[in-house]
């Protein structure tokens, strides 16, 4: 009986001519216009679109102080069937390892189908709400919404109380799809001061501060005549609205380093503490102040100093480097760290353990690592610098803004006479004077005394990915035998030797999922010597495909790019490569007796700034020379060179799949 009474309601609440007028933004009223809402013109490829998505976080009084509760309410319309992926719903909460932990009190979520002139309304069972780890800090709540399809609108609210101030929730305005309203307030009081960071927001549809209208109490307020002659006092919170209307999908995440660092969004970080009781605290930093309490720290600078005495012996013990010159004796300790102790998977800029624990567990967190080869690095006399970042899945440094929450890793800058260079311990596969692609996120601060240098973590070196492709033709069988070589270098090299651990039966796996039938004599080079080229050799056999008495052929088998990623006309944020990348392709192909080519692929060359792409085709009696190279030359493209970009990856697609034909004479 009680469904049937929610069910009337709601099909009350649906036929009102009122409501029928405009988009409903309360929750649980859905009006007319929404089930007739179709096709959102302003992107009429989405696949679904936020009606709503309205946040609002207050503080409130408990025994110890102030919490803070934030309520969403979200309401999505599903539009094609590939929208359907929106039933899926993740609540993220934060706990800090120390007992202290966000909760999310509440949750409300139903699904809306309009069918058969009547509207169906399903809730989600409470019993359906599971919680996931997502990593130490972090859980989050998860459900899926029934009966989800083309046509359904599904919504869905929660309330999450946390009572950490510097974590006052943060507002993303922008999503995956497109979104036609969204709304945050925030109930402020005048115990924490607050700077908001607006990221891709020139001016808001609609923005107010204004004071409450309610009077609030701190401690013991007794009036007398009008006056408060108690210990406490009256104030009133300071109400922040901000409103953006039919903001865009975010739909490229090819080439960038986070979503975080170029999603339309709020955020909110905690600048002073004013107690009630008198007195300020000032909780945003100067780059200074925050250097000088990483080096007081006892899981930062105290470990390094604590680890010299530990690294000395060390030192004595496992590597003879005396009469080494500083760059050689540099090499040999920071290989010995990769080699000697392996990285348990943890970003950190702090430590999780003693030196000396870390020392006979031989495992540790990135910090416990590069802290520690810093101080191995000093007690052999080389000039070594702890320097903080925040790794590219993070989001980048807002360098106007001294938090040290912003970083969340440690490497290591080495001075070693006239070599200076970035290095890192967690990974025995990236040669000794590199960092790991991860690292490669803009810039780092250098932990030091009495100064505040930054470096910067940009690579400029290439790396190079080149194969050589020899091809046999079965035109009775229709196949082709390949004797293929790849040369890799740098980060190009990583990529391979992370991939395979340099295990034959995995390279043959993955070559027959790739396209070939049959993969042998497989053979690797250099696996271990990270500074040489990392090479693959194998033979493989691979089909062909014929056409009445042509036969296709793909000179350069499935290696080159099958398809663009950048695919927006325009964009506002840069084509991000990590590094500058190289790529040479060589085939060469023994035209079978009884055939003869038919045409050539024209050749194509371009050299500028920006690229070099060069193809080209050479004919010498029965045999068919391919050469396709194309070379990105910086690692990182500002906005303003995405068109230029985005054409050369067309054409490298176009040009480096195009086919030979060979006509049966």
């Amino acid at each position: 009986m009680r469904s049937t009474i929610v069910t009337v309601a709601i099909i009350f609440l649906f036929i009102q001519p009122v409501l029928a007028q405009e988009l409903s933004r309360e929750f649980g009223v859905i009006s007319n216009n929404e089930f007739e809402f179709k096709v959102y013109e302003k992107d009429p490829e989405a696949e679904a679109v936020v009606l709503f998505d309205i946040g609002k976080s207050v503080f409130f009084d408990t025994e110890r102080g102030y919490d803070i509760r934030f309520t969403r309410s979200r309401r999505v319309k599903v539009l094609s069937r590939a929208g359907t992926n929106q039933a899926e719903v993740s609540i993220p909460f934060y706990v800090d390892g120390f007992g202290k932990t966000e909760k999310i009190v509440s949750i409300e979520a139903y699904s809306y189908n309009f069918e058969q002139g009547q509207l169906f309304r399903k809730a989600v069972d409470q019993s359906a709400v599971y919680e996931e780890k997502i990593n130490d800090r972090w859980k989050a709540k998860k459900f899926v919404f029934p009966d989800v399809k083309e046509g359904t609108i599904i919504e869905y609210k929660y309330v999450l109380e946390t009572p950490f101030h510097f974590n006052l929730p943060d507002w993303q305005f922008q999503d995956k799809i497109p979104t036609l309203y969204s709304e945050y307030t925030a109930n402020l009081i005048p115990f924490y001061e607050y700077v908001f960071l607006a990221q891709g927001i020139s001016k808001f549809d609609f923005q107010e501060s204004k004071p409450s209208t309610v009077v609030r109490e701190f401690g013991s307020v007794n009036k007398s005549y009008g006056q408060n002659v108690g210990s406490g006092f009256e104030f009133k919170d300071m109400i922040h609205t901000y409103v953006l209307k039919d903001v865009p999908a975010f739909k490229d995440e090819s080439y960038i380093t986070s979503r975080e660092d170029y999603l339309i969004k709020l955020d909110f970080q905690l600048a002073k503490f004013h107690s009630p009781r008198g007195g300020t605290t000032s909780i945003i930093s100067t780059w200074p102040e925050l250097t000088k309490e990483l080096l007081k720290n006892d899981n930062f600078g105290k470990y390094t100093k604590t680890a010299e005495r530990l690294a000395k012996k060390l030192l004595e013990q496992e590597i003879a480097a005396d009469q080494a010159n500083k760059l050689e004796k540099s090499r040999q300790i920071i290989e010995y760290v990769k080699n000697s102790f392996s990285w348990n998977g943890y970003y950190s800029k702090f430590s999780s353990k003693s030196p000396k624990d870390f020392v006979n567990q031989k495992t540790g967190n990135a910090a416990d690592i590069n802290l520690f080869l810093t101080a191995m690095l000093r007690a052999a006399g080389i000039d070594a610098q702890p320097v903080i970042l925040s790794t590219r899945n993070h989001g980048k440094i807002k360098s106007d803004y001294p938090f040290e929450h912003f970083f969340n890793y440690v490497i290591v800058l080495v001075n070693a006479g006239d070599h200076v260079f970035l290095t890192d311990g967690t990974e025995a596969l990236v040669a000794y004077n590199r960092i790991p692609p991860r690292c490669i996120n803009e810039r780092g601060l250098v932990v030091k005394e009495d100064e505040v240098p930054w470096v910067d973590l940009y690579s400029s070196i290439q790396s190079m990915d080149n194969k050589t492709i020899g091809l046999s033709l079965d035109p009775e069988n229709l196949t082709a035998k390949a004797m293929v070589t790849v040369q890799s270098t740098e980060f190009e090299a990583l990529g391979y030797r992370n991939l395979f651990k340099n295990d034959s039966v995995k390279i043959r796996e993955k070559l027959l999922e790739s396209g070939f039938s049959d993969v042998s004599r497989i053979r690797t080079f250099n696996f271990e010597k990270t500074s040489l080229p990392y090479t693959i050799a194998y033979e493989g056999v691979t089909a062909l495909e014929r056409i009445d008495n042509k036969i296709i052929v793909s000179p350069f088998l499935n290696y080159p790019i099958k398809e663009n990623s950048l695919t927006q006309k325009k964009r506002s944020y840069p084509v991000d490569f990590i590094y500058p990348k190289k790529e040479l392709l060589i085939s060469r192909l023994e035209i079978p007796a009884g055939y003869k080519l038919v045409g050539v692929p024209e050749a194509f060359a371009v050299d500028n700034d920006l690229a070099e792409i060069n193809l080209k085709y050479t004919i010498t009696d029965n045999v068919v020379e391919a050469s396709a190279q194309y070379h990105f030359k910086k690692g990182v493209y500002v906005s303003g060179e995405y068109a230029r970009v985005k054409y050369y990856i067309d054409m490298i697609v176009k040009k480096f799949n195009e086919q030979l034909v060979l006509e049966k004479i």
